[in-house]
């Protein structure tokens, strides 16, 4: 009778253990990673590969596929190869088949994806890139990966918000969108994007992409940086051109959380904020810039040019400000600091409006606006630069040998890559009558604005 209640005791112990042991293996350690359930994107397309995705996919790391001009309708993935893709304006230099040769998505999905880790050497070159309409980078996407972008057209991508169940992913990046990667940008047209939430054109996140010789136009987002935004992003910007773009604050660049950009020879022209901020907002950032032209950038709110939203600095050597509305500065919150030399500021210090916001360091050689019309070519605003005996007040403009005298600064000597000043030597009619103009007038010492300084030889990338 003992032995039957010790194996009848034994059975429901071990019973009892077994049972435990299922309990725990289906619960499963909380730190272990193999039982987590990945949270699934519902608004994820299936891609449809372009003709050529094979290519890429057989290629080994090196190779170079070349595509024909034409009209490819699907995606594309460099799924980790480190190769060319490229139209025939690699081989031939001709521009047009960057116009022929052409990519769309046909409004599925990001157009071009770099997210398996590619180098520079992974490279998307001659292309125009249009159709995508994704969450993030609709044009481009770029994640974890530094490949090369160059000679593109990014034109007419998308970007929405996706909001279904409990799950929530903002729109970021309509043209390109850009995290933890540092790929290569050149020669790039990023134009007629739209985002629903940030970044209308190109999206920053964890990155120190430069950019040079961009044109960044006609982008618009819903809320912030209708050309560009940023956040922890440290970034050169030479020879770019900013026009037309849009968003609720930050019209051409929106800079938030410890973004650092430095900013030379560019022009940033007719943006528009409906809120604040029409060329540039600041939250907790840093602008550096040197030899740039802000000017036509109209916001409904404040800050025309430079909107300061707290812990926000600018430093401005040789730059031009002109016909920004309200005002050129608007300062908010506090923690602003603006360092201003050599440069026109609307109103000088008293047409800065700091609000008590933080403090101004102005320095030496600023200028207000004199009334006179400075442009010669006010599309790519550049300025009167010679002496002329025309008597009218298209002469030589005040922001001439006007910038910091330190030789550091000085002009690119004349010629034709000085296309502004070349182009005004070569004479011009005005109502009928020769202009005689006077082409030693302008000395080597700083010109104010875009095309100033020992970089001042460039023109923007354009397209008809």
């Amino acid at each position: 009778m003992l032995n039957r209640q010790i194996n009848c005791l034994l059975f429901f112990v071990i019973l009892f253990f077994i049972s435990c042991e299922k309990e725990e293996t289906a619960s499963g350690d909380p730190t272990d990673s193999t039982d987590t359930v990945e949270e699934v994107d519902p608004c994820a397309v299936d891609p449809v590969y372009v003709s050529f995705q094979s290519e890429i996919d057989a290629a080994s790391d090196g190779d170079t596929i070349l595509v024909a001009p034409g009209t490819y309708e699907g995606n594309i993935n460099f799924n980790g190869k480190n190769v060319v893709v490229a139209s025939e304006y690699l081989t031939t230099g001709d521009t047009s088949y960057i116009s022929t040769t052409i990519i769309d998505a046909k409004q599925n999905g990001s157009v071009v994806r770099f997210e398996n880790n590619e180098t520079n050497q992974a490279a998307l070159i001659g292309f125009t890139i249009t159709g995508g309409y994704a969450v993030k980078g609709a044009g481009i996407y770029i994640n974890s990966s530094d490949p090369t972008l160059n000679n593109l057209y990014v034109t007419s991508n998308e970007t929405y918000i996706c909001n279904a169940d409990d799950y929530f992913a903002d729109a970021e990046g309509g043209g390109i969108y850009i995290n933890g990667s540092t790929p290569i940008i050149e020669e790039v047209i990023v134009q007629n994007n739209i985002s629903e939430s940030n970044g209308g054109g190109l999206y920053f996140a964890n990155t120190d992409t430069d950019l040079t010789l961009v044109t960044i136009e006609s982008n618009i987002a819903a809320n912030w940086g209708g050309g560009l935004f940023t956040t922890t992003t440290t970034s050169k910007i030479k020879h770019c051109h900013f026009g037309l773009n849009s968003a609720d604050r930050g019209g051409a660049i929106y800079a938030q959380t410890f973004s650092d950009l430095t900013i030379t020879n560019s022009t940033i022209g007719d943006n528009i904020a409906s809120d604040e901020g029409a060329a540039f907002h600041n939250t907790a950032s840093t602008y550096r810039l040197t030899n740039i032209t802000v000017a036509n950038n109209s916001s409904d709110g404040q800050g025309g040019a430079y909107f300061m939203n707290g812990t926000a600095t600018y430093e401005l050597m040789n730059v031009i400000n002109l016909y920004n509305e309200p005002q050129d500065f608007y300062g908010a919150n506090s923690g602003n600091f603006a360092k201003i030399d050599y440069s026109g500021v609307t109103g000088v210090l008293e047409g800065i409006e700091m609000n008590n916001s933080g403090d101004v360091q102005w320095g030496t050689g600023n200028l207000d606006d004199n009334g006179e019309e400075i442009f010669a070519d006010a599309g790519e605003y550049c300025i009167w630069e010679l002496l002329n005996d025309s008597g009218s007040a298209s002469n030589q403009a005040q922001y001439c040998d006007a910038g910091n005298p330190s030789s550091i600064y000085n002009d690119a000597p004349f010629g034709p890559e000085r296309w502004c000043q070349y182009q005004e030597a070569g004479g011009f009619n005005l109502d009928g009558l020769d202009i005689t103009i006077d082409t030693s007038s302008n000395s080597e010492r700083n010109d104010m604005g875009a095309y100033g300084g020992p970089e001042g030889a460039w023109r923007r990338v354009s397209r008809n």
